[in-house]
């Protein structure tokens, strides 16, 4: 198998897996006990936080762990929203977790406008300063797409939003691992992201809220009720194993950001330029400039991306979002930057990541070129 879908997960690193399992042996106290064992789990959850800190630019006190993005995304806005006289600004091609989110705010009675994005899928900083209302509270817009990879202008938008006084929540689990990982210096007041993205554990992920965001409303709302870990804030049991994974592969990821941005474009260029010299008719999706560089949206006009999957059996990749893989119906991120069904149904996602090669990118074109060509 030729994995080619970094966008719906990551392999777990060789090195992260050997803290996980470390972890799993040594700290399985409960952190919340007040003997040795639980206090060492504890000591553990808090350098675990000091380091994602660190990478993040951020205080410790700003970081709270939950069970990955879709918890925190959920979280973010059930509580950023405020009451349903309020009204709520997010984008059209946002991940399924904030897109329902909203959706539910709505149905409670809130107000939500969904803005459009461009041919490239990127949102206007200004659309959402055109949109902002006396009673907006908040703005939710992604740091980049998982289906086509477009990178949004996410200082711009956190000046709009901060010179209306409205809160700004930024989903970042596409962004975290290939661009800058101190992204809480572009401004937003809540940031959403996943480990499982990063070559870390699934089923853990963190919410930053920053000092000022946690006393709004009468202290930030939980979404959860218990106990009183993370600082009371995100109740149960700690994911201890899952924190210090986080921690690790953050780390990771810092220490070779260069090297591995660079690597990945790489691959990206080579798989394209194989691919599209096998097939005329390809065409790219993805924007070409403000891109995830391990991401590769394109369309192969008159090939079903559901039969061409089947056809190419050894290489995994996608038709969009994991998350929509159920639903039969086009991308709602493809047919939002303008492609009618048609095309959509033509195109297909790979991603490039840490452990693919220069031959698994020269094999996956030339399998997926071949089975194109028979198809059309």
């Amino acid at each position: 198998m030729i994995y080619l879908d970094y966008q719906a997960t990551t392999p777990l690193d060789d090195r992260v897996a050997d803290v996980v399992d470390r972890a799993s042996r040594e700290l399985w106290g409960n952190p919340s006990s007040p003997h040795m064992l639980g206090l060492k789990s504890q000591q553990a959850i808090e350098k675990a936080r000091r380091s994602i800190s660190k990478v993040l630019n951020c205080k410790p006190s700003e970081l709270f762990f939950t069970s990955g993005a879709t918890e925190s995304n959920n979280w973010a806005i059930a509580t950023a929203a405020g009451p349903v006289s309020n009204h709520v600004i997010t984008s059209v091609i946002e991940h399924k977790s904030v897109l329902d989110a909203c959706l539910a705010f709505q149905e409670r009675g809130g107000e939500v406008t969904f803005l459009p994005v461009d041919a490239q899928g990127f949102v206007s900083a200004d659309d959402v300063a055109d949109a902002i209302r006396p009673n907006t509270s908040l703005v939710s817009i992604m740091l980049a797409n998982n289906e086509i990879g477009s990178i949004q202008p996410i200082q711009e938008i956190a000046a709009v939003t901060r010179k209306a006084g409205v809160l700004f929540h930024c989903d970042a689990t596409q962004g975290i691992g290939y661009l800058e990982p101190d992204f809480t210096t572009l401004g937003p007041n809540l940031i959403s992201f996943s480990g499982h993205k990063i070559y870390g554990p699934k089923g853990i992920g963190a919410l930053y809220i920053d000092k000022e965001t946690q006393g709004i409303h009468g202290g930030f709302q939980n979404m959860l009720f218990g106990g009183g870990q993370e600082s009371g804030r995100r109740p149960g049991t700690q994911n201890i194993t899952g924190i210090v994974g986080l921690a690790e592969a953050m780390k990771i990821s810092r220490e070779n950001f260069a090297l591995e941005r660079q690597r990945v474009l790489e691959l990206r260029a080579r798989f394209w330029n194989k691919l599209s010299s096998q097939v005329q008719t390809a065409a790219v999706n993805s924007p070409l400039d403000n891109t995830l560089p391990n991401c590769l949206n394109f369309r192969l006009p008159g090939v079903d991306s559901v039969d061409l999957l089947s056809a190419v059996p050894k290489v995994a990749m996608s038709t969009g979002s994991a998350c929509n893989s159920s639903d039969q119906k086009p991308s709602h991120v493809l047919v939002a930057i303008g492609l009618d069904n048609a095309t959509a149904r033509s195109s297909v996602r790979v991603g490039f990541g840490r452990f693919t090669t220069m031959e698994d990118v020269d094999e996956a074109a030339d399998q997926i070129a071949s089975a194109a060509l028979r198809l059309q």
